[in-house]
């Protein structure tokens, strides 16, 4: 059984070895982007390898990690992300001469981190997988070596994760003091048995947990090193930012508050409830005064997570079926977007929203997909986006949160005002010159922005099988 649960990490991690390998045998001035395919492949091995694990139920190692629905289908995304994030890499890592061996196996290693974050069982498990992940993401945030703004990006993005790290491993040594397990189990087993749920020491073991969470989730007010990091990146990085590491943290955060402290549900529901509030309201009101696309996409991230903790906030089943639901379509959608991102970049026309002037007439493919991933992104029908947001609504309306409910629907409201900003100026805004030069649809690109496009749009118009997949995580609760 723990070989059928591990293979896929295997895969992946020897998979990386092999590309610093081949990496450091490759003749100087020849292309990498063989790398880059070669990563690919492992990462459809390894979800190949992913298939006989699905169905087995258990633990492994001991209790610090765990095979369930939870896991198999984050899993299951964050190799698929993964795949799209090299796909939109190829062309990137080529012109901006990176390192393609260091940046291809760093990439495998933080889905390895992320695969485990969400695998574990144990807070200790899940803070290797947090540091796997962090390491990597530091790295490969100042990949640019000769641009100012991403060496700022890794050095504020490496203070404020270590900052983060430090909190959430002193709430790990609280709750390991006042309960003598770090299984995630063994708290619930422990807060139902004897260990006073109102003690000052809890509270502050939460309070340190959930200010931890906070920082690598980037919400309010933990949210500061976002907008700089988001910009200064390798936009496919950003991307692998804004969906993998902070996916990987909700994921935990479902696992470790929705059974490890489910005896304490009343002091964290209610908490989270003032933080998403705070965090979409910040996050949808600093975008709209953003020029930079990517750092508009960085605070419309830290909203998002707002709408995400909707779903900790109403802390019911429908929540959690909401929040993975919210988390796949969130996913799908921000990999098309960075993906379109990426191909202005490499075509030199930079990340300010002036330089998508009649990208309609420049590209309509890029200019139409941007709108769809903004309906998703807003939550108009008939993308994956809405149906997100009317489960994560549905929820918080069942848990008798309704000013909640209206909460998220005032920030969708609001939200539209940046977004719309993009398309005005694709469509309405047009370039000086009467043809304006055309930009090719790259073969990779294309296929990310087609791919990803499709899902949301099926997630909105089809979305029975995978509201059903989703229900099926809220099996993970007691």
């Amino acid at each position: 059984m723990i070989f059928d649960v591990l293979i896929p990490e295997i895969v992946l991690t020897v998979v990386a070895l092999g590309l610093l390998l081949a990496a450091a045998w490759q003749k100087e001035g020849q292309s990498g982007s063989y790398l880059g395919y070669l990563g690919i492949v492992g990462l459809l091995g390894a979800l190949v390898a992913l298939w006989p694990a699905i169905g087995i139920s258990g633990e492994v190692f001991d209790g610090m990690l765990v095979a369930d629905e939870l896991t198999m289908f984050f899993k299951a995304l964050l190799i698929v992300v993964g795949i799209l994030v090299f796909l939109m890499s190829i062309e990137f890592v080529e012109k901006n001469h990176i390192p393609a061996g260091e940046y291809y196996a760093l990439l495998l290693f933080g889905i390895v981190g992320g695969m485990i974050m969400v695998a574990s069982a144990d807070l200790l498990a899940f803070y290797v997988g947090l540091e796997l992940l962090a390491i990597a993401s530091y790295a490969l945030t100042g990949m640019l070596r000769n641009d100012h703004k991403s060496q700022e990006a890794v050095l504020k993005y490496f203070l404020n994760g270590a900052l983060a790290s430090a909190i959430i491993l002193f709430g790990i040594s609280l709750f390991y003091g006042l309960t003598g397990t770090t299984s995630i189990q063994g708290l619930a087993d422990a807060f139902k048995v004897g260990v006073n749920g109102t003690d000052s020491l809890v509270m502050a073991a939460l309070v340190f947990l959930m200010a931890g969470f906070g920082f690598k989730i980037a919400a309010v007010p933990f949210h500061l090193w976002a907008a700089d990091t988001y910009e200064g990146a390798p936009t496919p990085i950003t991307a692998f930012l804004s969906v993998v590491s902070k996916g990987a943290a909700f994921v935990v955060m479902m696992r470790i508050f929705f059974v490890g402290l489910e005896s304490l549900t009343v002091n964290w529901s209610a908490a989270f409830a003032v933080l998403a509030v705070i965090t979409m309201t910040v996050g949808n009101l600093a975008a709209l005064w953003q020029k930079n696309i990517k750092r508009m996409l960085a605070y419309s991230s830290i909203a998002h997570a707002g709408y995400i903790m909707v779903g900790f906030a109403a802390a019911t089943a429908d929540g959690l079926t909401g929040m993975t639901y919210y988390i796949l379509a969130y996913a799908l959608t921000n990999m098309g977007l960075f993906a379109i991102i990426v191909a202005m970049s490499n075509a030199g026309l930079g990340e300010d929203i002036d330089g998508y002037k009649g990208l309609s007439r420049k590209n309509a493919l890029y200019a139409w997909m941007m709108v769809v991933f903004f309906l998703s992104l807003i939550g108009i029908p008939p993308t994956g986006g809405f149906l997100g947001k009317f489960l994560l609504f549905k929820a918080s309306i069942g848990a008798n949160l309704v000013w909640l409910a209206l909460a998220m629907a005032i920030n969708s409201a609001i939200s539209v005002g940046y977004y719309y900003g993009v398309v005005k100026t694709m469509f309405l805004n047009e370039e000086e010159e009467e043809e304006p030069q055309k930009l090719p649809t790259t073969a990779n690109i294309g296929l990310v922005v087609w791919i990803t496009g499709a899902m949301v749009l099926v997630l909105g118009i089809l979305p029975s099988f995978f509201i059903e997949l989703s229900s099926q995580v809220a099996k993970i609760l007691p």
